[in-house]
Order: C-alpha cells, then sequence, then structure tokens
C-alpha cells in the first residue's frame, strides 16, 4: 500500500507568491545565510513558509565540517522526495560549504536537485532560479576573490525577534590541517567597519536588542584591512551604540584570542560574559599536528585572563577526539585540560578527515570503536563538571532577555499545559518562565528573573521584576 502523496494547495489559490523553504544545518553563519537567502527571494516576491509541502523551493543550507552533516543533508532531500515526484515543479536546491565543495559533482551524484550555489552565490539566486526554468539545473559555486566580494546587506525586517546575527567577516587565514572552511568559505574578508556599525544601529533601530558578531575566526577581524580598527576596537565602538543591550561573538580561534580582546569582558558593560573558544585538544603535540598555533598552557593562560577580567564568564570549546596519530597519552592531556580548564559546556566530536585538508593526506589510525569510547569518556568528564558549573545558578537572580514562546510544555492540574515564554541570561543559557504577561508584551524585554531549578542544560525560575515598558 502506497503513502498518499503530501498535500499543498493549488499553485492558482496563491499564484501572487512562490513560497520558499529553507532547511539549515551547521554554524550560525550558515543561520545568518539562510536569512539572507530569505531577504533576497523577498525582494523577489517570494514569500517563506515553514511547511515543505507548501513550498515551490526547498533549499538545504549545508555544512561540511564533518562527514554526518553531510550524510543528513542527503538524507533530508531523500525524506522530501515524495513532494517532488508528486508536484514536479518543485524545485530542489543545495547551498552553503556542501554545495561549495562538491558543486557539479553534486547534480551529477543527485538527479532530483536542481540547484547548487556556494555561500558567496546568495546574491545570485534569482539568476540561478531562471536558470533553472523548464526544468534545466545550474550550479554555482565559485569562490570570490578578497577583491571581488561584496557583502549582503542587512535588512531588519527579517530578523525573527530581539536577537540577531551579524556577518563582519567571512572566511579564514589560518588552514588548520583538519578543517575545510578555507576551501569552502574562502580567505578572509573584513567588512568596513563604518558598514558594522551602521548595520548594528539598523538592527537596534528595528527592535533587536542582542547582537551575534559572526565570522569563522571573528577576532582576526580587520587584519586583511590595514588602517581599519581590529577586532577590540570594532567591540568598543559597537558597544557604543545606543539602545544596544547585548553583544556577543563567535567563533574565535585562540591564537587570535589577544589581550585586550580578553579584557574587553571586563571593560565594556554590553559585551555579554560568554566566550566560546575552541581549544580542539589538550595535547601539545596534537595541537602542532592540527596547525593550530598555540600550546595547552597557552590556551589556559587565555582562560585565566579572561576570567580575572570577568570572573562569572560561561566558557565553553570545542574538542576532536581521535585525530590521526593520537595516543592513549596525547588523549590523556585531553582530560587533564578539561578538568584544569571547567568549561560551562563543550561541543566535542569525533575526527572525520575533510578531502582536501592537510590532515586527509593523513592515514586515519584512530579505529572508530577507540575514538568513540574516547569521545564518551569525554564527554562523561564534561557532563559532571557542567553539572557543578550549573549549580551555581540556583536560588540566582539573572537578567533574562525574553525571546518568544518556550519550546517545553510543562503540565498543570487537570492534565491542562502551562504556557511558559523562554529566554536567556548574559551566560548565555535558556531559561523557561512562567508567562505572567502576554508573550507578545513579554518578547524583546529584560526582566529580573530568580532561578528556581536548575536542569541538564538550562534553568527554570520566576520573573521578579520587569524592566520600565
Amino acid at each position: 500500500m502506497t503513502e498518499p502523496a503530501p498535500s499543498r494547495i493549488d499553485d492558482a489559490c496563491d499564484s501572487a507568491n512562490r513560497r520558499v523553504h529553507v532547511i539549515t544545518y551547521g554554524c550560525q553563519m550558515n543561520v545568518y545565510d539562510s536569512r539572507r537567502i530569505v531577504q533576497v527571494l523577498g525582494a523577489q516576491g517570494w514569500v517563506e513558509t515553514g511547511d515543505p509541502a507548501m513550498a515551490d523551493l526547498v533549499l538545504v543550507n549545508s555544512c561540511s565540517v564533518r562527514d554526518r552533516p553531510e550524510q543528513k543533508i542527503l538524507g533530508t532531500l531523500s525524506r522530501l522526495l515524495p513532494l517532488k515526484e508528486a508536484h514536479p515543479g518543485v524545485r530542489f536546491g543545495v547551498c552553503g560549504c556542501v554545495a561549495q565543495q562538491h558543486g557539479q559533482a553534486l547534480l551529477d551524484k543527485v538527479p532530483y536537485i536542481d540547484l547548487v550555489f556556494g555561500p558567496d552565490r546568495i546574491a545570485d539566486l534569482p539568476a540561478i532560479l531562471a536558470a533553472t526554468e523548464d526544468g534545466r539545473r545550474e550550479s554555482r559555486t565559485t569562490l570570490d576573490a578578497p577583491s571581488d566580494y561584496s557583502f549582503l546587506d542587512v535588512d531588519p525586517s527579517v530578523e525573527p525577534g530581539p536577537t540577531a546575527f551579524l556577518t563582519i567577516m567571512k572566511g579564514c587565514d589560518r588552514f588548520c590541517a583538519y578543517c575545510i572552511v578555507p576551501y569552502v568559505r574562502g580567505r578572509q574578508v573584513s567588512k568596513a567597519a563604518d558598514r558594522v556599525l551602521a548595520e548594528v544601529q539598523s538592527l537596534v533601530a528595528g527592535g533587536v536588542r542582542e547582537v551575534t558578531l559572526l565570522g569563522q575566526n571573528v577576532n582576526a577581524y580587520g587584519k586583511d584591512r590595514p588602517g581599519e580598527p581590529d577586532f577590540p576596537s570594532l567591540l568598543s565602538r559597537i558597544a557604543a551604540v545606543p539602545g544596544l543591550d547585548r553583544l556577543r561573538f563567535v567563533t574565535s580561534h585562540p591564537a587570535d584570542a589577544d589581550d585586550r580582546m580578553l579584557d574587553s569582558f571586563g571593560a565594556l558593560p554590553v559585551l555579554a560574559e560568554s566566550l566560546h573558544l575552541p581549544v580542539q585538544s589538550g595535547s601539545d603535540t596534537v595541537l602542532a599536528r592540527m596547525r593550530r598555533g598555540y600550546t595547552a598552557a597557552q590556551y589556559l593562560e587565555r582562560l585565566a585572563r579572561v576570567r580575572r577580567a570577568c570572573p562569572d564568564i560561561a566558557l565553553s570549546t570545542d574538542f576532536i577526539v581521535g585525530f590521526p596519530g593520537e595516543t592513549d597519552a596525547e588523549f590523556d592531556a585531553t582530560l587533564r585540560l578539561v578538568e584544569t580548564a571547567r568549561f560551562d559546556s563543550m561541543f566535542s566530536f569525533k575526527y572525520s578527515p575533510r578531502p582536501g585538508t592537510l590532515a586527509a593526506r593523513t592515514i586515519d589510525d584512530v579505529p572508530e570503536a577507540l575514538k568513540a569510547q574516547r569521545l564518551a569518556r569525554l564527554q562523561a568528564v564534561q557532563d559532571r563538571i557542567t553539572i557543578q558549573r550549573m549549580a551555581r545558578y540556583l536560588g540566582r537572580e539573572e537578567e533574562v532577555l525574553i525571546e518568544g514562546p518556550s519550546r517545553d510544555t510543562r503540565s498543570g492540574g487537570r492534565g491542562k499545559a502551562i504556557l511558559e515564554m523562554q529566554g536567556r541570561t548574559r551566560t548565555n543559557l535558556t531559561v523557561n518562565l512562567p508567562a505572567d504577561i502576554p508573550i507578545r508584551e513579554a518578547r524583546g524585554r529584560l526582566a529580573r528573573v530568580r532561578i528556581d531549578e536548575v536542569l541538564v542544560h538550562s534553568l527554570r525560575g520566576t520573573v521578579l521584576a520587569w524592566e520600565a515598558a
């Protein structure tokens, strides 16, 4: 028995607006790029839909940092294939880093994909769609040279709430041995500081209260623009924008995390107490093979400096286990660094070779079973530390920026659901709260909250006071 075709309103019912559904995998930069896709198509009369069954165009914004996200993309499109079979006019596209990496080969491999375009080709999307009319297929993935690159303007109207991402640079010049980013995102290009400042002002004028600055190596900002402000100077300029309540940035490279940047956490009140600083390994020999440009001791010195500037800062990091040649002793060094650093949270992964990188030329000699075992041990250590770090919030009063309705549902008496809202602390923890005022009124406001319950990775609390409306 065959399953019924997915339902879809007839095109004649809404012929004035074509609909696009964007599925996003990967980092915050991809989230930002997806908003730019919606922005570019919106200028052409397209409307975003959250339901792929209602879409005329389905785009998967892809990540190629590891092998598993690549497989997710193909799996997602395969699951959505019945949409295309039922409605042949629906076009499927892949964008982002996997698209940039594979280009035409992706079209050749997957016959039901209509278009492929890289991160630098978002502005070309209307032309790409025009080229795919009448069943034609198109791939555009060439990286722009720095002299040719032009950042898309920011449109505050497409930002979904009181928080917003803002790209201030693209690409990376570090070429870590395992990393595909310089090959799919290109070399570093920084946006002009005056333009960044104007875009922050525009976002704030549009109702945004928290801005997160984005870059593959964000704290290297300005190194490709002699005479322009460097990253700490840019932070100082942005922090002075009236109406901006919180400022964040990701992702930083430890080798570019200089003293001025770290000290900014104590000098700029608007800079939220949260720093993601990927270390990748606790072994100096592994770090050298990774071409990271620092030692474990130097990394720990950076953590000590930022904690002196901001004692309550929440620190997160990334680790890769099973890098080629990793010995038991080298892995034990990673465990020791975690015990010393006491991160609030961690993102950790098994090494997977990325084609074209330096590490991919080396034999992937750590068995998968051993990688999995090491990953489990590492995560168990961090889980224990996270529980200890989270405990400090119980009973504290925190400033929470309300973002909207909670994703969680709590049951009240007689099986009724309790309506809750959700926000974030300055240390970037999710807090769920009873909705004591309508959520539409609460969204975008700051509340003073007492933390009543500490969960694994989130908090629950009670509003004590609202900021003046």
